[in-house]
């Protein structure tokens, strides 16, 4: 079995696709594993990533509509995004819910790679505060062997070999108008998920 839908996740650069000077967020690290499923957890544990999704150099200090996320784990059922954003699509849409955020400082904030004390600011610090929450659907669908999407947003799931892997997905009505709303940021694909 299979599923198709559309895809939904955060980019780390403008809708043409030239401006990568977007900060990235990414999970506390160290001895801490990450929340497995955000409606297992009572807040997300995060800090500004210091290195780009996409290589080097690191990210740049603008803060987009929605924040891309550096090494992610299996576990893909949303999206970092502004609270009135967040606020906006769950007034819009079915199916979503928003986790809280608790956040940590990088330890790159105040040493160089080479351990040395850092003299200026990081670049990659974003340029201004902002009130950012996790955006999900805790609505799960198992693409081998799924069921109607009742809500406008929703998790497909799939088990593997690797484990537990997951998509954050809405129906072909919700991402013509996510579409429509014109986010930079948003990347919203059709996507076939095979069980």
């Amino acid at each position: 079995m299979s599923i198709t839908a559309y895809k939904v996740e955060a980019v780390g650069h403008d809708r043409t696709g030239r401006d990568f000077g977007y900060v990235n967020i990414m999970y506390r690290y160290g001895n801490k594993q990450s929340c497995p499923r955000p409606d297992q957890c009572e807040k997300m544990e995060v800090m500004w990533a210091d290195e780009s999704v996409y290589g080097p150099p690191a990210p740049g200090s603008k803060v987009g509509d929605f924040i891309q996320t550096w090494l992610m784990g299996s576990w893909d059922c949303g999206v970092f995004t502004h609270r009135e954003i967040a606020q906006r699509l769950m007034d819009t849409f079915t199916g979503l819910k928003l986790k809280e955020l608790a956040w940590f400082e990088n330890p790159r904030e105040k040493t160089l790679k080479n351990g040395k004390p850092r003299a200026r600011r990081a670049k990659w610090l974003p340029d201004r505060e902002v009130d950012l929450v996790y955006l999900y659907s805790d609505r799960y669908l198992d693409a081998r062997n799924p069921s109607p999407a009742e809500t406008d947003f929703f998790t497909v799931t799939r088990m593997d070999a690797w484990g537990v892997s997951t998509w954050f997905m809405c129906t072909p009505e919700a991402a013509e108008k996510l579409i429509a709303m014109n986010y930079d940021n948003l990347a919203v694909k059709e996507t076939t998920i095979v069980g």
